[in-house]
């Protein structure tokens, strides 16, 4: 059982690992258009549809200040969560501003950064 496709034209792709679960993380391609972001897995059943109008917040996972980033979780207006981890992930954030207002975009605090935080009181 497939579904159908969420944009008509595909105007960027990436291969992702989706973080559906904390263990073992799903290949896939990440595929954006007009209408918005598609996940697709390589093997087997499994495919993610998050329209445009529905992303409220990107969290973007940024190490040694900002020079690399290893992926972003996205925020949806249900209230849903979806991690993935990119190879380009700062090539793919540039595409998304092109649908995207900037205010979405917000730097996700690291792990360390969580755990120093904790002794700081």
């Amino acid at each position: 059982m497939s579904a159908d496709f969420l944009n008509a034209t595909v105007e960027y792709t990436t291969r992702v690992n989706a973080m559906l679960n904390p263990i073992i993380p799903k290949s896939g391609l990440l595929l954006m258009g007009e209408k918005g972001i598609e996940f697709r897995s390589e093997k087997g059943p499994g495919f993610i549809q998050i329209p445009w109008t529905s992303v409220e917040n990107i969290f973007v996972q940024m190490l040694f200040g900002g020079r690399y980033v290893r992926g972003f979780t996205i925020a949806t207006d249900e209230g849903q969560l979806f991690e993935f981890v990119v190879n380009d992930a700062k090539d793919t954030l540039k595409y998304m501003r092109k649908y995207l207002e900037r205010g979405v975009f917000q730097a996700s605090k690291s792990n360390i950064s969580k755990v120093l935080g904790q002794f700081k009181k």
